[in-house]
């Protein structure tokens, strides 16, 4: 569901609510059922707005009193109807994100008298988003956490565990049957979100690693601060980000056969202690000369190949319309940076964004993708 989208647009004294839904049919629903669905309750439901007045005093006019308001309309709406369930079988979790896995239900009376139950929850299958069948016959969608050590620490919810389940339907046809938001299991996850989210926007914590290529090791001891003033600039200033450290790695000259040794110590820095505590890193290709002479832009060029290359082992999933910013960024600052083929994306083993560049047209790259930058951050970590 990542391409969901959420926009207001205010015409003719009216505003309009418009949902831009993935194209895969399976994410479609299911961003339907999360997204839409409590909105389409809300606008045709609602909520008292006797009790908005009694709760929040009459005066809506006051951006304070609107905001209590809005927040009770919030914390009052109808959501899904939400069971707990224990699963049948083991289910492997996503090492990458939380999942919303479709299950369909069985229900046991806990005594013949007291009308309560309890649920079993069995997997539809397979998951994938363009997998129709993972829909056929589904109760609900259980929310499964995050695998990994990113996550809930285990790569397996193993049989028997209890989860909670979204139902697609109401077990009471009755108005207003529906669990509040407040009593929502979506609820303390937003809370931490925008506490964790607040947190993580007020300062980037930058790791930079410079590759440089061997004809420029002499350079491995002026170029660290240097190039770190820049990225700090670039981004907003020491209020905005600040460098946890910055490691040097030299590029062999680059063979026919890609250079296995040099992956493995780029890998090394990257995930090793002088890096850990930063939730960005910028590999930067430092291609320190006159980049007028078709020499330095011909050995830019190969060292950035190079360092792609070793970096792909070890980047989980590409953000590739940030990298096209960086791209169009850098190149706009100087023509000759449209040769790098910048890399974003976000580590398998760690919760950081890794952004690879040239330090040719390093401040409009920064500067394109500056405002993306800090949300994707706070996104991925």
């Amino acid at each position: 569901g990542k391409p969901t989208t959420f926009i207001t647009i205010d015409k003719d004294h009216s505003r309009k609510l418009v949902f831009a839904l993935p194209g895969n049919p399976v994410s479609a629903s299911v961003c339907c059922e999360l997204l839409v669905r409590p909105c389409l309750e809300l606008l045709h439901n609602g909520v008292d707005i006797d009790e908005i007045g009694r709760q929040t005093g009459p005066n809506f006019e006051d951006e304070s009193t609107m905001r209590e308001a809005v927040k009770y309309v919030v914390e009052n709406a109808n959501v899904h109807e939400e069971v707990v369930a224990s699963i049948t079988s083991d289910i492997k979790l996503d090492m990458g994100r939380p999942e919303y896995h479709r299950v369909t239900l069985n229900r046991k009376p806990i005594d013949n008298n007291s009308g309560q139950y309890i649920y079993q929850a069995t997997s539809t299958g397979q998951q994938r988003s363009s997998i129709v069948l993972s829909l056929r016959n589904a109760d609900g969608l259980m929310m499964l956490p995050r695998g990994g050590p990113m996550g809930c620490g285990s790569t397996v919810a193993k049989k028997g565990e209890s989860f909670p389940v979204f139902m697609f339907s109401k077990i009471s046809s009755s108005i207003g049957s529906g669990t509040k938001f407040k009593d929502s299991s979506h609820r303390p996850i937003l809370d931490y979100n925008n506490d964790h989210v607040h947190n993580k926007r007020e300062k980037l914590m930058v790791g930079v690693v410079i590759c440089l290529s061997e004809k420029d090791r002499g350079k491995k001891d002026v170029l660290p601060d240097e190039l770190g003033s820049r990225i700090v600039r670039s981004l907003g200033g020491e209020s905005k980000a600040s460098i946890t450290s910055h490691v040097t790695c030299i590029v062999p000259t680059m063979a026919k056969a890609p250079n296995d040794n040099f992956a493995n110590k780029l890998s090394s820095l990257i995930h090793g202690p002088a890096i850990e505590g930063s939730n960005v890193i910028f590999v930067v290709v430092a291609s320190k000369g006159d980049t007028s002479k078709s020499r330095t832009r011909h050995v830019a060029f190969r060292t950035g190949l190079e360092v792609n290359h070793a970096l792909a082992p070890i980047i989980d999933k590409h953000a590739h319309a940030l990298a096209l910013q960086v791209r169009k960024g850098a190149s706009s600052q100087d023509g000759i940076a449209a040769m790098f083929e910048n890399v974003v994306g976000t580590l398998r083993e760690r919760s950081s964004l890794i952004i690879t560049c040239s330090d040719i047209g390093l401040e409009r790259a920064i500067g394109a993708m500056k405002g993306s930058l800090f949300h994707a951050v706070s996104v991925n970590s």
